[in-house]
């Protein structure tokens, strides 16, 4: 799709704002994505108009900020976000301005946006507003924040985490200036939740220059305030080849295994049993299970995932990879996948046997599972009962 086509939806809210008297620009990442020719995410939106002429003028909107300046715009099932033309005072939480003041000059809104790159303008022609040379930063990938970097990264410390983000997704350099605002404020980051924290290292760790973005990290030392970081060893940081922060997190706890994760980083469960699964499978390689039991105790995303870890990361144990295409090609001829694809259950062993239920259940289903997985008893209700009958 040619990239101006991507903006045709918005267009019609620009329309609509400069049909009745007010500015109304593009702005932030769908910008500066539009200037480097790549994908466009999230369209931006910013306007002199003040929230309630927004919601006046467009017949279906989402207050998801109005005291801040921001409305969600709904085009054809579409959301837009368009926020009015604003100034912020201080920043006591390190995060969010105390109060923010409606202004109508776009030059001052994007004062106070963090770095150039993202501080261009452009309106519904396509032509560029640039009062802070955004367009030579990407052109020369670089990051540079708007103005003193100790006072944007004072305002919001979060920017740190998202410059050394950004030189992983975008494949951009730090300005020194830049890079010695974050040094000199690295602390502050202990103030951010841990949440918001999370979403960039997720970002940093999907980008194109993972190891680069690892070493800001490490040398600015930012890691030294972070949860669950600030308790590894740097050296076993700087060595990975990741590509997403639970696989991070993986060999980490592979390294050090007296290392108990408490899940400082408030992961989704799903996470969580990613890395305990992961963990468990690679402790049970080095346990000469039978490949055909590895293969039905785990999910094929799991064997692979780690198959990819170990294969990036020589430190770990090359030999498994070995077992592991093993476990693969018992994966794909499994007699039963999970319990649920036994011919019997529970109660058909208690009204077999003429027992309650207890201990004893899980004993003998454990036992016909293993049979059957080994082709050593036909998984078919008559047979199964009759082999209980035998055995039991």
């Amino acid at each position: 799709m040619n990239l101006e086509e991507t903006f045709k939806e918005a267009n019609t809210i620009l329309d609509t704002l400069q049909k009745n008297g007010f500015e109304a620009y593009y702005v932030g990442g769908s910008v500066r994505d539009y200037l480097m020719d790549v994908n466009i995410g999230d369209i931006d939106i910013t306007t002199n108009a003040l929230p309630e002429d927004i919601q006046n003028i467009f017949p279906r909107t989402i207050d998801v900020g109005v005291e801040h300046g921001t409305v969600i715009v709904v085009i054809n099932k579409t959301p837009f976000e368009v926020t009015t033309y604003r100034t912020e005072t201080t920043y006591s939480d390190y995060r969010r301005p105390d109060s923010v003041s409606f202004t109508t000059s776009i030059k001052e809104d994007l004062a106070r946006r963090d770095f150039t790159m993202n501080a261009v303008a452009m309106d519904r022609m396509f032509k560029i507003y640039d009062p802070y040379n955004g367009q030579l930063s990407i052109k020369n990938k670089e990051i540079i924040t708007v103005g003193d970097p100790y006072e944007r990264f004072n305002e919001d410390a979060l920017r740190m985490l998202r410059a050394i983000r950004f030189v992983s997704q975008l494949d951009f350099k730090l300005n020194e200036s830049t890079f010695n605002g974050i040094v000199k404020l690295a602390s502050n980051v202990q103030y951010i939740s841990v949440e918001r924290i999370v979403q960039e290292l997720k970002k940093l760790y999907s980008g194109v220059n993972v190891s680069h973005a690892k070493s800001l990290l490490i040398h600015s030392e930012i890691l030294k305030f972070i949860p669950y970081y600030k308790k590894l060893n740097i050296e076993d940081i700087k060595k990975t080849n990741v590509h997403s922060l639970i696989n991070e997190i993986i060999i980490q706890q592979i390294l050090n295994e007296n290392n108990h994760f408490k899940n400082e980083l408030k992961l989704s469960n799903d996470e969580k049993n990613n890395i305990k699964n992961s963990l468990s499978f690679y402790n049970d390689l080095g346990e000469n299970e039978s490949p055909i039991i590895l293969a039905y105790n785990y999910n094929e995303h799991i064997i692979l995932n780690l198959k990819d870890i170990i294969s990036e990361n020589n430190f770990l144990n090359q030999q498994y990879l070995n077992q592991i295409d093993d476990i693969l090609l018992e994966k794909s001829s499994l007699t039963i996948k999970s319990k649920k694809d036994l011919a019997v259950n529970g109660n058909d062993l208690m009204k077999t046997l003429n027992r309650h239920g207890g201990p004893w259940l899980k004993e003998i289903l454990s036992e016909i599972e293993k049979n059957v997985l080994f082709n050593k008893l036909e998984n078919n209700y008559e047979t199964i009962i009759e082999w209980v009958n035998d055995e039991y």
